[in-house]
């Protein structure tokens, strides 16, 4: 549950998929989505968005199995915070296009030294990494309460994306580092799988982002601030009725 939350869990992102009695099916059919161009990612989103927003049990082994006739579900569910992401990041990508040669000069040349070549990639290799993580803290808030709100007007709420980057930056910061380390191993674990594994091994990946989502959530309204309300859409039964008078 939310409110038992006292610290980031990082290895439980990943472990807690495999705690599924289906998750070998899960991963099966989730691979099945990632095959798919461009919605079948959005429907793994859904999915993953109900799964940690739609349910009172926050149980992983009560996490709910894929189902292909929640399809069109998951996609409405998965749409919003994919269309906030990519303005998001096609903006910042236009911004950065701009910064990206002082970013990644001025490392190159503080690391610049007899072995120049070698150095001055090292820097470069900073300056990206720096720009990936401020990347990060815009797009994790929002990313966030685009899940939650289901809207894409009301995702950007950047009081909201301020305060919540105040609150958490070394938490973002310490989780999209080890989101990065933990895709890269599990990048060449797909690899090594005749290459087919590359698409199986992106649904862990996906549930463990969603997973960060969520406990950094947690430990955001343990400190202090404000919940996002919960959208309507993502509620599977609809409120009992008004009894008339």
């Amino acid at each position: 549950m939310l409110e038992m939350v006292t610290r980031m869990n990082y290895m439980a992102s990943i472990s807690d998929f495999f705690k599924s009695p289906k998750w070998l099916m899960n991963l099966l059919l989730g691979g099945v989505c990632c095959l798919i161009p461009v919605v079948g990612p959005l429907v793994l989103m859904g999915w993953l968005i109900t799964g940690f927003w739609a349910r009172e049990d926050q149980r992983p082994e009560a996490f709910p199995d894929f189902d292909f006739n929640q399809f069109g579900k998951y996609l409405e569910r998965g749409v919003w915070p994919f269309l906030v992401t990519l303005v998001v990041t096609l903006g910042m990508a236009f911004v950065m296009s701009f910064l990206i040669v002082p970013i990644t000069l001025v490392p190159s040349f503080l690391f610049a030294g007899s072995d120049g070549h070698a150095s001055g990639a090292a820097g470069a290799i900073i300056g990206l990494f720096v720009m990936i993580l401020a990347m990060m803290f815009v797009l994790t808030p929002l990313k966030l309460r685009a899940s939650i709100v289901q809207d894409f007007a009301k995702s950007f709420d950047f009081g909201f994306v301020k305060k919540f980057v105040t609150t958490m930056w070394m938490e973002i910061a310490l989780g999209s580092l080890f989101l990065m380390v933990a895709s890269v191993v599990l990048v060449c674990l797909g690899l090594l799988a005749f290459c087919i594994g590359i698409y199986l091994v992106m649904v862990p990946i996906y549930f463990a982002w969603a997973h960060l989502l969520k406990q950094l959530y947690a430990l955001y309204l343990q400190r202090g601030g404000e919940p996002i309300p919960l959208s309507p859409k993502l509620r599977d039964t609809p409120p009992s009725p008004i009894p008339s008078v």
